[in-house]
């Protein structure tokens, strides 16, 4: 056998091989021109080898792919290495002859002969490997999301089985809240507000709680703010009864701060993320949770949503039992103070009545200066009657949230000159000066002008049965941000201490002396007509040691 046909027997042999190989084999020239291309990578690529030998290996190439491909060619013609393996080298990209590009492993040799370099490399598809992998790797993902729930399932069913714990431990819903803000606050948030809605329509903050203890001062001015409805950030919450969540921006803070010491406590307090959601019971509504996030912390999502209702929803719950038992504990009450009005307070004008009456039908006093006497006797014990009777009236009225009022826009400046005209003689008689410290102008406000007469009244009444004889009862008022403030001061002895949480509450009246005994009704009657008007009503010690009575009233928006 002559070298020649051994030569032959060898290529046909090695065309055999790579024919039956299951991996595409491709070589190249020393210019990249294609000169192998086995029936695998027919398969692979699309052509037939007849159309692609002699071709330039970049039509087995994605575009972009080109040139970088070219670069490690040229440095691994330049190279000592001979050969390198699959899995030493990156993935690669191929591209069909559709134009479809598919990922592929190769290894790749290369050989000189006579000078020039040729290159021969084994590809194969990975496309099936590939989405193999990403599919096992959603499959881990999805498992591991799915963990991950399920923990924070767990934690969130944990969380809320200790509010309730705590929520209905107690029928005093005030400090109960104020413990579970301890669970909220950091684990939610990094403070947290409770805002309730009174029976008469306002809203009244509760609570304000930070997890920084350096940010607890803020947190409590926080708490003293707004004075005005209209800046109660959980307001629109409470009204449409929805929850809400807020991306937090300085614009917003200014348009939520009553005044410049209401927007320096919400900037230092630097909220970023803000959840409302409202506290709803019985379909009604009873005030709203205000969960906020400072920079430091992540976002609030639709999760922390979803907590965050379910936490309102056993907070609702526990609040509107308490309430309850409260109206229930307050009727009872309500009931035993009506009988001692009725039978202490009453007793007295009707006992005046029956005896000047029974005088008067027996024989009268035999002298008519004085039977005039018992009859304007039987007439002023008849309207101390039936003030008692108005009074309790009106408490049940406040009491019930039905407190009529027809509003009309009033100048407060001639409202009050009038009060005060009112009770300058009976201030007089009493040995009281009663000042009048009005400005020329105040802003025009929207009031039921009998109402706001009958609250002024009460509270110069008041100060008048504790100003000593020669004291005076200063009736003032000015312009206070979205409205006005009305301020009656007396001269007396001041108010204990002891004694501010109470003087508003119906049928107290102070361990103090006064010149007359108070059924109880007058400052509650204040404070109910105050509020009906979506105002607050609050006292102070002055600077000559006696009290002073301020309340606010909203202007004509």
């Amino acid at each position: 056998m002559t070298p020649d046909s051994d030569a032959s027997d060898s290529e046909a042999k090695l065309r055999g091989i790579v024919s039956l190989a299951a991996d595409a084999i491709v070589s190249t020239d020393d210019e990249y021109r294609i000169t192998l291309f086995n029936p695998a990578a027919e398969r692979m690529f699309g052509y037939s080898a007849a159309e692609i030998l002699g071709q330039p290996l970049d039509v087995l190439l994605p575009e972009d792919a080109r040139a970088i491909h070219h670069a490690h060619l040229d440095r691994f013609r330049h190279s000592s290495v001979h050969a390198k393996e699959m899995g030493q080298r990156g993935q690669i990209w191929g591209r069909r002859i559709t134009g479809e590009l598919f990922p592929a492993e190769a290894s790749i040799s290369k050989i000189d002969i006579r000078g020039a370099t040729l290159f021969t490399a084994v590809l194969r598809d990975v496309t099936e490997q590939r989405r193999a992998e990403v599919e096992r790797e959603a499959l881990l993902a999805r498992e591991q999301e799915a963990r991950t729930s399920a923990e924070k399932a767990r934690e969130r069913i944990a969380f809320l089985a200790r509010a309730s714990d705590v929520l209905h431990s107690s029928l005093a819903y005030e400090e109960t809240f104020r413990i579970l803000l301890g669970l909220v606050v950091p684990a939610l948030a990094t403070y947290c507000v409770v805002d309730l809605l009174e029976e008469s329509g306002t809203v009244r903050r509760l609570h304000v709680v930070h997890a920084d203890p350096d940010k607890r001062e803020l947190a409590e001015r926080l708490r003293r703010y707004p004075r005005s409805q209209a800046h109660y950030l959980t307001r629109r919450t409470i009204r449409d009864s929805r929850a809400e969540l807020l991306h937090v921006t300085d614009q917003l803070l200014v348009d939520t701060a009553e005044d410049e010491s209401h927007l320096a406590i919400l900037r230092g307090l630097a909220p970023a993320s803000m959840l409302i959601v409202p506290l709803r019971a019985r379909e009604h509504v009873l005030g709203a949770l205000l969960f906020a996030r400072d920079a430091n912390r992540e976002p609030y999502g639709e999760s922390d949503m979803e907590l965050a209702i379910e936490l309102a929803q056993r907070a609702a719950s526990a609040v509107d039992n308490a309430q309850l038992y409260q109206r229930s504990q307050l009727a009872i009450r309500a009931r035993d103070d009506v009988l001692g009005v009725v039978s202490h307070d009453l007793r007295n004008p009707l006992a005046a009545i029956s005896m000047c009456a029974s005088s008067l039908v027996e024989a009268g006093f035999g002298d008519s200066a004085r039977n005039a006497e018992a009859m304007q006797t039987i007439q002023d014990s008849a309207r101390w009657a039936q003030r008692l009777i108005q009074d309790l009236l009106d408490i049940t009225a406040i009491e019930a949230g039905g407190l009529s009022l027809v509003r009309r826009p009033e100048d407060p400046v001639l409202l009050l000159t009038r009060v005060a005209l009112a009770f300058e003689d009976l201030a007089g008689a009493h040995g009281i000066t009663l000042i009048t410290d009005l400005p020329d102008h105040l802003p025009t406000i929207s009031c039921d002008a009998d109402r706001l007469h009958q609250a002024v009244g009460n509270l110069i009444g008041n100060a008048m049965k504790f100003t000593p004889s020669g004291g005076e009862i200063r009736l003032s008022a000015e312009a206070d941000g979205d409205g006005v403030r009305i301020a009656v001061a007396d001269s007396g002895p001041g108010i204990p201490e002891a004694d501010v949480p109470h003087i508003f509450d119906r049928f107290w009246t102070a361990h103090r002396s006064s010149r007359v005994r108070g059924t109880g009704m007058g400052l509650a009657i204040v404070r109910g007509i105050i509020e009906a008007h979506g105002g607050q009503v609050w006292v102070e010690r002055n600077a000559r040691g006696g009290a002073t009575f301020s309340s606010s009233v909203p202007a004509v928006s």
